[in-house]
């Protein structure tokens, strides 16, 4: 799918120029779309395969929508927390978040998982000015980032947008999974109260998703 999708904005920039004519501001467009895909493929491909998070930290906001729902849904705390340390910092270490969210998944199983990651959009942190889901779609990589702190590459996410009222959604991120991002699209769906149809196209190291509406 992203080779194919490469073959597209390749022929979308070159076999366009002298044929029909893209505008300087329509080549330079088209030209990052064609590098962030070809760059996200070799990432993916490659030496950056493996992401490192012993330096990564997230946002303190997205901790605390994992203890809401625990709080929410009445369910254990698999281990002890010092609760006020959440008032008096704004990042945690990604690590700590990690393995209380997989602690969760592995006594509740994969559907408290999608439902934290629908949770997250109304809790973590979120740019006002963005008000639609597609918009949401666009930014998704920056509001990922917004909510996490890394020297080191630790994933992203990648939408291509080139069909109209369809995304195709590329997300590299290992330390969370099609399930949980999935939750993620559903929650966006829910702020915006956006009706749509998900398809999963790949599972792996974070999914790959087909969005239709």
């Amino acid at each position: 799918m992203i080779k194919d999708i490469i073959e597209f904005k390749r022929q979308q920039l070159y076999e366009t120029i002298g044929i029909v004519g893209l505008s300087a501001e329509e080549t330079i467009s088209v030209s990052r779309e064609l590098e962030r895909f070809m760059n996200y493929h070799a990432k993916i491909s490659g030496k950056y395969s493996r992401t490192k998070t012993n330096q990564a930290k997230i946002h303190v906001s997205v901790l605390q929508n994992i203890l809401d729902v625990i709080s929410k849904e009445k369910l254990h705390l698999p281990f002890e927390m010092d609760h006020q340390l959440l008032e008096r910092t704004k990042w945690m270490p990604f690590d700590f978040a990690h393995t209380l969210l997989h602690a969760m998944i592995e006594q509740y199983g994969s559907e408290i998982e999608e439902y934290i990651g629908e949770c997250v959009p109304i809790h973590g942190v979120f740019p006002k000015e963005i008000q639609s889901f597609h918009e949401s779609l666009k930014v998704l990589d920056y509001i990922f980032h917004l909510n996490h702190r890394s020297p080191d590459y630790i994933g992203e996410y990648l939408p291509f947008m080139d069909i109209k009222d369809e995304t195709v959604l590329f997300c590299y991120t290992p330390h969370y999974s099609s399930t949980f991002n999935l939750g993620i699209i559903k929650g966006l769906s829910k702020k915006f109260n956006h009706s749509l149809k998900v398809k999963v196209l790949d599972h792996s190291n974070g999914g790959h998703f087909k969005i239709v509406g």
